[in-house]
């Protein structure tokens, strides 16, 4: 196989967790080779402009108008991905029945063998396991009791793509359930769910690691009953999950969530539904249709997801809440990274990791977006 050496020069590189002096770094086959790397003639002038590792969304359901749960929407919300600095994401489910289910993990599974765009990390499970008071937009009569046999039959032979789920872990036999999901690898995530601050740690004794959406669908922190949140706030093993809109959470729970965990505990989601980047008006999800309105998506009372982008979502941490960018860049990258497991070749610019990175601009809008050691995106191409 020919190798397909190139060097990435006059950049300002975030390798991850900090900016670097190196200005320069060379990629070949799909793998970072290493930093300070010499360039010549065809390789990428970076024009000066930030180069960090591609953002990673862990919780998304689609964009552009394409739900991640079917097979073809999943292949062309990967296209759409990287225009927006996402390189890996996790395409999320939302409660359905088994056989819509397994028909989203063909779709995953065939997805992986045939990748196009943004690469997906593994299928994510949001549901069905949740509190019904908590479940939020999605339907009242897909939720159920887990059980590991209720599991088995759900997957059937594709569990093994099931890298993250989302579990309230107060439910009748969701502790047993948590910890063989744990002990197999999948992130398990407490979530649309009110469990005691008791019953929340017995769950990250069972291997729970992360909260879905934090603050939303969960109690509010009450200074009697602290709750999933105030255990997910103070407990290092978990890591909190935040939708960066503006309008899921304050901004000054934003503030709070970074100063408490540190950028190294906390990530950024878009949960972003197929409305995300199309105009205002009516889009169907889960059983029901949600209305958008100023960006902003609900059904009924509640919200339903978002109309978020990563890049958005960096912008609104840096420019609107004043999160440090190195902090912010952190959030979007390295810590989803380690959180799904990836942290070993994702989520960082060193020798040896996937090649995969975004290109900023100083008001931190797209220029480039690099899969695999391709361009998947460049602004000056595409609109």
């Amino acid at each position: 196989m020919a190798s397909n050496k190139k060097v990435l020069f006059n950049a300002r590189i975030f390798d991850g967790t900090s900016f670097v002096k190196e200005t320069s770094l060379c990629l070949e086959n799909g793998v970072i080779q290493g930093l300070g790397a010499g360039h010549k003639e065809g390789d990428v002038d970076c024009g000066g402009r930030i180069l960090a590792p591609g953002m990673i969304d862990l919780h998304t359901h689609g964009i552009g108008g394409y739900s991640v749960m079917s097979p073809e929407g999943l292949k062309k919300a990967a296209r759409l991905y990287p225009r927006h600095g996402v390189t890996s994401f996790c395409p999320g489910a939302g409660c359905a029945c088994n056989a819509d289910i397994r028909r989203y993990l063909e779709g995953v599974l065939a997805f992986v063998r045939e990748p196009e765009g943004a690469g997906v990390l593994g299928a994510y499970l949001e549901g069905p396991y949740l509190s019904a008071p908590n479940r939020g937009a999605n339907p009242a009569g897909m939720l159920r009791t887990p059980s590991l046999s209720d599991y088995q039959d759900m997957v059937g032979e594709y569990g093994s793509l099931v890298k993250r789920i989302t579990i309230a872990p107060e439910l009748p036999g969701a502790l047993t359930l948590i910890e063989c999901l744990a002990g197999d690898g999948v992130m398990v995530s407490a979530g649309h769910c009110a469990p005691t601050a008791g019953q929340m740690i017995e769950a990250v004794e069972r291997g729970v690691r992360s909260t879905t959406h934090t603050c939303n669908g969960m109690p509010p922190l009450h200074h009697r009953a602290p709750g999933v949140l105030g255990e997910a706030l103070t407990n290092e093993r978990v890591c909190t999950e935040f939708i960066a809109d503006l309008v899921h959470i304050d901004p000054i729970l934003i503030k709070l969530i970074h100063r408490v965990k540190g950028p190294q505990n906390c990530y950024v989601c878009t949960d972003s539904i197929p409305a995300a980047t199309m105009p205002d008006g009516t889009y169907c999800l889960n059983e029901g249709e949600v209305t958008v309105k100023n960006g902003v998506a609900t059904l009924g009372d509640s919200l339903a997801g978002s109309t978020l982008t990563m890049d958005r979502a960096l912008r609104n941490l840096v420019k609107k809440v004043g999160i440090p960018l190195e902090d912010a860049l952190r959030m979007c990258t390295s810590t989803p990274a380690r959180a799904i497991g990836a942290g070993g070749r994702k989520g960082m610019i060193a020798a040896g990791y996937d090649a995969d990175l975004v290109l900023l601009e100083d008001d931190l809008s797209v220029f480039m977006t690099i899969v695999r050691g391709e361009t998947e995106f460049q602004a000056s191409r595409e609109s």
